[in-house]
């Protein structure tokens, strides 16, 4: 926190992040209010995810070769009108469901530019000798923001409804955009080479290519697909087992919700302070283990003292997942193929399509809190097989 650098970067991860978690709380909410639907609240949440598989690899091609910090500013900029637009449609009551989509779409879009644009920046600021500190610290930030954007969205919603989320989002995306102002271009920038930038198909083939050609980067990608698919899309069920099952209110869902971030907080920042180089997969592994394991007990014994339990302890554990993802990644990708690389990340990330139209499906067949324990489930195999395959995993060493 000493370079100014990093805590520019800091703090438009702070805001942005407590933007993202009061979304998806309150626009989740707002979703089972106006349809009744289970699967209607997973469809947005859908929405949101999308744009991560569809624009992830295109946006990552642009961070390799266009100074990251100007794209950051120009995303938070288009999304600071994006929410003033929403606020206006909802004080006027013209805003409806699928005009609540559309911004989570373009919400989503802006998602996708995480990986490529700001972790890549966190890496770039922190350099190799600071990387692991300096991506947990930033998971510890994410996950505090999962505790304060909960909250915010649940009494915000509760008290002045949408235009108050919107409005609320409009004036902390002008707070970020502030901060993104002090980053300054990335000496690791590689110059521009104008020919790739008219290929950006053949850049995301190069990217998938080598991606391929690195057993241990498809075992880091894995993982990421099976969090995605079967443990993650657990989040868009909460607000319906809160609201259908157990009859609580927006602001308690809030409140429940967010011991998530709590949890993630503490564990991000003990990794911070403890990890060593050659525990890196080991955090990564073993964290999904306890989430799926979380999310399989809350389907199972569905009650608000497990959803909290289970929530706080998925978190501590996500803090493992969410630093070595990135951290990783960073670290295996050649300097001039890490913005594509975390783009193909970003891609995979929205494998949560797929997982999200699962547990959609299942809850409105089944019922919310059995779409849980069925999704983790699914989740075992998978990790499973990775396991007995990365052998990288079980060594003792380094990242070299």
């Amino acid at each position: 926190f000493a370079d100014a650098q990093f805590r520019a970067i800091s703090g438009v991860g702070i805001l942005v992040g407590i933007i993202r978690w009061l979304e998806f709380l309150a626009i989740g909410i707002y979703a089972f209010d106006q349809t009744g639907s289970a699967f209607l609240v997973a469809l947005l949440a859908l929405f949101r995810l999308s744009p991560l598989a569809l624009f992830g690899i295109f946006i990552g091609s642009l961070a390799d070769v266009i100074d990251t910090s100007r794209l950051l500013r120009v995303g938070i900029g288009l999304m600071t009108i994006v929410s003033l637009l929403m606020t206006i449609l909802f004080v006027f009551d013209l805003a409806s469901y699928y005009l609540v989509a559309t911004a989570t779409f373009i919400s989503g879009i802006f998602w996708a530019s995480d990986m490529s644009l700001r972790r890549k920046l966190i890496g770039d600021i922190a350099g190799s000798d600071r990387l692991g500190a300096g991506m947990a610290i930033d998971s510890a930030i994410s996950n505090g923001t999962r505790l304060i954007g909960p909250l915010i969205g649940g009494f915000i919603y509760q008290w002045l409804g949408g235009a108050g989320v919107f409005f609320t989002m409009a004036l902390i995306y002008l707070g970020s955009f502030l901060f993104a102002q002090s980053i300054v271009p990335s000496k690791a920038q590689v110059a521009p080479n104008v020919s790739w930038l008219r290929q950006p198909i053949l850049s995301a083939k190069e990217a998938f290519k080598y991606a391929i050609s690195r057993q241990e980067i498809l075992s880091v990608l894995g993982i990421t697909i099976i969090v995605n698919i079967w443990a993650f899309p657990m989040f868009s069920m909460i607000p319906v087992i809160g609201k259908a099952e157990l009859g609580l209110s927006a602001s308690v869902i809030g409140v429940i919700m967010s011991l998530w971030g709590v949890a993630g907080f503490l564990g991000a920042m003990i990794i911070a302070r403890q990890a060593k180089s050659k525990h890196f997969r080991l955090y990564y592994f073993y964290s999904v283990w306890i989430i799926l394991i979380s999310v399989f007990v809350m389907g199972t014994i569905p009650g608000p003292l497990v959803i909290s339990l289970g929530l706080a302890v998925a978190g501590f554990a996500s803090a493992g997942f969410t630093t070595m993802q990135s951290t990783l990644i960073y670290q295996l990708a050649p300097i001039e193929m890490r913005g594509r690389l975390f783009g193909v990340l970003t891609i995979c990330i929205g494998s949560g399509l797929v997982g999200l139209a699962n547990i959609g499906f299942m809850a409105e067949h089944f019922g919310a809190s059995n779409a849980l324990w069925m999704v983790a489930l699914e989740g075992v195999i998978p990790m499973a097989v990775i396991g007995f395959t990365w052998r990288q995993l079980w060594k003792r060493q380094g990242t070299g």
